[in-house]
């Protein structure tokens, strides 16, 4: 199979970077083809310029997201890495899950999306404090559009702490079971 790894952070030793690499790794030793695609840097927001629904593709800005859409339809995992601030998850990471308003073919009723459902989403949210549980709301609220796409999701990873070795060996294995 092959699993994409979408890391948010600008950060390269982020706790979200250590775990989504984690993950892929345990993958890749599971015998899964990997790419991991950085974010963080070099991410453009969707414009709203429809671009996609008049060329009937995917998104046509050439910026981080690039090698992801390049891979997704043949993917069958992704895991995508963010950090937590003030108890929501890193701007990057909903303008990653806002790109993906291109899978859709057309705006409104009979929109049908371009990729095959199926694929699992693996979410790992990092923060330096404690988890709080009143923070899975804004998970949520983050995620749910991912239904829409035909992914499915997977319980989120919450990796916690300023090393949290045990949360990256929980990744790295979650990585090895898929």
């Amino acid at each position: 199979m092959n699993v994409i790894g979408v890391a948010c952070s600008c950060l390269p030793k982020s706790l979200s970077q250590k775990a989504v690499k984690a993950f892929l790794q345990g993958a890749e030793e599971a015998g899964h083809h990997t790419l991991l695609v950085p974010i963080g840097k070099g991410l453009s927001g969707c414009t709203g310029c429809h671009a996609c629904k008049k060329l009937d593709g995917f998104c046509v800005q050439q910026d981080a997201l690039r090698p992801y859409f390049d891979a997704l339809p043949d993917a069958g995992a992704v895991v995508f890495g963010a950090g937590i601030y003030m108890g929501y998850p890193q701007g990057e990471a909903w303008s990653f899950m806002n790109r993906h308003f291109c899978l859709h073919d057309r705006v409104g009723e009979g929109a049908r999306c371009r990729i095959e459902p199926g694929k699992k989403l693996y979410p790992i949210f990092a923060q330096g404090a404690p988890d709080n549980p009143k923070y899975r709301a804004n998970y949520e609220e983050l995620l749910r559009p991912f239904d829409g796409w035909g992914f499915e999701r997977m319980e989120p990873l919450v990796v916690t702490g300023p090393t949290s070795e045990e949360a990256i060996r929980r990744a790295y294995e979650l990585g090895r079971t898929i």
